[in-house]
């Protein structure tokens, strides 16, 4: 019995394909991003993804949503993480998005991403008059 189990692990071990055991890339990506808000959100922006295996891309960046949202929002330098990503080929697409925004004069702004096994995390500050949390789709190209 013992050794039936053992030679369907190994078993089990070696047919899975090897990217099942390839490590994940880390990808960050730096983003200035602008818009407005009035229930219906509209932001486009522009960033550039760097990761750890040395691929980089500059990317443009589109964000459509709704939301209990209202303001006109600057993020400049906003800082974000990729989770999930094997090549940065991985992370172009349209992204599940959540985000949350606030400010007078100065503005904050927090967001997460989903897209299938990739999540995104990202913070920015900069300038506008916002408040509002949002759901809707951002694009990266």
């Amino acid at each position: 019995m013992k050794r039936v189990i053992l030679s369907s692990v190994l078993s089990v071990i070696f047919l899975l394909p090897t990217s099942v055991f390839a490590a994940d890339t880390s990808c960050s990506i730096t983003y200035n991003l602008s818009g407005w808000s009035a229930l219906y959100q509209t932001y486009k922006g522009t960033g550039i993804v760097t990761c750890t295996n040395g691929q980089s891309a500059h990317v443009s960046l589109t964000q459509y949503g709704g939301g209990l949202t209202f303001g006109v929002l600057d993020i400049e330098q906003a800082k974000g993480k990729f989770a999930g990503v094997k090549d940065i080929q991985d992370i172009y697409g349209t992204y599940f998005s959540m985000d949350v925004h606030a400010g007078f004069a100065r503005a904050g702004d927090a967001r997460a991403l989903f897209k299938g096994y990739i999540a995104f995390g990202g913070v920015g500050t900069g300038g506008g008059y916002t408040l509002g949390t949002a759901l809707g789709g951002l694009t990266i190209r």
